[in-house]
């Protein structure tokens, strides 16, 4: 059964330990991106880069429709995150360049970008499987705040010069192999899971999604080209802060997990959208204030806190938007997929933000930033901001709306469960039954679901044809007691679990109550026969 009250420790720790998998393939692809991880030119690392995005591509949806399909998605965790680091083993062993070069460079870059594709597509689909929504948040937080502290060492040791093996790649590559290891030890695939789900639209929360990355892009370009009018660079360059904005992004991951989980996602994707608006508009209000006074463009305090902001910023949506809600909302059965479209997006979104950026031409196309969006650019992306603040009156909420579908199934197949209620409340009610039962919002889990709630779904026919008594082992005392919890018919007690029963009843241990529910079940099955002949005829 799956933890609902206490913190799940060593699940947490299971998940937190494939981070150094996700750092390691970080820093493959920043240095590609730089073109610092191979002795070659920078254009033959935009090669690479071309080939591990395309890898990326095709990895992204493939992912997705073999997460839903796969029962045992923590072998494809492993596979995920040990791949890149035996790659890159090998080449640090072999030394760069070697004979073999070509092939183990091209096979590093391909395997950091796929197979990253794959790992944090089972790693959030086995997530939302084994932890309910209100602990998901905080072990999300953890697990990218590893990831980037990781990546944030490792990097600092390369800029540094600080080399500690054979090459700047193969201590990560170690530490990642390592702490995949030390996953296995605590079994994963031992976790109790279940197909938890929200009934709402992912399209609800990804429309004000768009606009909100809309109005990051146009907000980091203007920033930009009038930096570049300055001869300045770029706002980061400016302060002069370098890798170390790592830690800023930390901490916005950190408030964005631990408020999805404390106030919902719909407040914290409420937060997004205003912190994002206020740094479109105060932020472009420093800038004119700023540059309208050339002479002090040499005193870059005021600068400082609009960069830490921005960061902040860019660090809580990481962390609320990349693992959380899309995967929550909509059927369990397609989550692997909802969610590697949501990022086939984001690829697309970072891919054209890394062109412009990079400055980069492809097929002789120039990806520049046009110089007149410095005139309009700031105000365009103030109006994108309001128009998603505007959109997120309907967001469905997710904290206190998930259920766990297993339970509700009463442990019988689909068949099953028709014909069971198709006995007591006739066939056309079935659907109606089901739908109730997806729109059913009573508590945070389906733990704290009433069983009053459940009697209105089920109808009251089933407390007279199964009365209490007609279970084995219910006498009177236990009758009055079981009554007194809610219990009025002997198909409530089918739906229970043993757990679940005895915390209720006291006195009652887990094994009897385990006999208990099983006779109940037996009870209700030889019912269903008699019962429908009778409504037939």
């Amino acid at each position: 059964m799956l933890e609902y009250r206490e913190f799940p420790l060593r699940t947490a720790l299971t998940y937190i330990l494939f981070a150094p998998s996700v750092a390691f393939a970080m820093l493959v692809i920043v240095k590609v991106i730089e073109g610092s991880l191979l002795p070659m030119t920078l254009l033959e690392h935009h090669g690479l880069l071309g080939y591990g995005a395309l890898a990326a591509v095709f990895s992204l949806p493939v992912a997705g429709l073999v997460v839903d399909r796969l029962r045992r998605k923590d072998i494809l965790m492993y596979m995920s995150a040990l791949t890149p680091a035996i790659v890159g083993l090998l080449g640090s062993m072999i030394g760069f360049p070697n004979e073999h070069s070509p092939q183990i460079e091209t096979a590093l870059v391909i395997s950091s970008f796929a197979c990253l594709a794959f790992l944090m597509v089972s790693w959030t689909v086995q997530l939302n499987r084994t932890v309910v929504v209100k602990f998901r948040g905080k072990i999300d937080a953890a697990f990218l705040a590893s990831a980037l502290a990781a990546f944030f060492v490792y990097y600092l040791l390369s800029a540094t010069g600080v080399v500690l093996m054979a090459s700047d790649l193969m201590l990560p590559a170690v530490i990642s192999f390592v702490a995949v290891i030390a996953a296995v030890t605590l079994r994963p695939w031992k976790l109790d899971q279940a197909p938890l789900a929200v009934q709402g639209l992912v399209m609800k929360y990804f429309r004000p999604m768009v606009l909100i990355l809309a109005a990051h892009m146009l907000w980091f370009f203007v920033a930009k080209l009038r930096f570049q009018a300055y001869g300045s660079g770029t706002l980061s360059q400016m302060v002069g802060f370098g890798v170390f904005e790592v830690g800023i992004l930390i901490v916005g991951v950190v408030a964005a997990g631990f408020l999805a989980d404390f106030k919902g996602r719909k407040s914290a994707f409420s937060t997004l959208i205003l912190l994002m608006g206020l740094l479109t508009i105060f932020g472009s209000a420093m800038y004119e204030i700023y540059f309208s006074d050339p002479p002090s463009i040499l005193d870059v305090g005021p600068l400082v806190g609009l960069l830490v902001f921005e960061r902040f910023i860019e660090g809580y949506m990481l962390g609320l938007c990349l693992l959380l809600i899309w995967s929550e909302l909509g059927p369990s059965k397609t989550k692997g997929l909802r969610l590697s479209l949501v990022w086939f997006f984001f690829l697309g979104y970072m891919t054209l933000f890394w062109a412009v950026d990079l400055e980069a031409t492809v097929f002789g196309f120039s990806f520049l930033a046009p110089e007149g969006l410095a005139a309009v650019g700031g105000n365009v992306a103030v109006f994108l901001s309001l128009i998603a603040l505007y959109m997120i009156g309907p967001l469905p909420e997710i904290l206190g709306r998930e259920i766990e579908m297993e339970e509700l199934a009463l442990n019988f197949d689909d068949k099953q469960v028709k014909r069971t209620v198709d006995a007591f409340v006739g066939r056309d009610d079935f659907a109606s039954i089901r739908s109730q039962l997806d729109v059913l919002d009573a508590g945070a889990e389906i733990s704290e679901v009433s069983d009053k709630d459940l009697s209105e779904i089920l109808g009251d026919d089933f407390a007279k044809m199964l009365p209490l008594r007609r279970v084995p082992g219910v006498g009177p005392n236990l009758e009055r007691k079981l009554r007194r919890a809610g219990y009025e018919s002997a198909a409530q007690l089918s739906g229970e679990t043993p757990k679940r029963l005895a915390e209720k009843i006291d006195g009652l241990g887990i094994a009897r109550a385990e006999k208990i529910i099983s006779d109940a079940r037996k009870i209700l099955k030889r019912t269903i026969k008699p019962t429908r002949k009778r409504n037939r005829s």
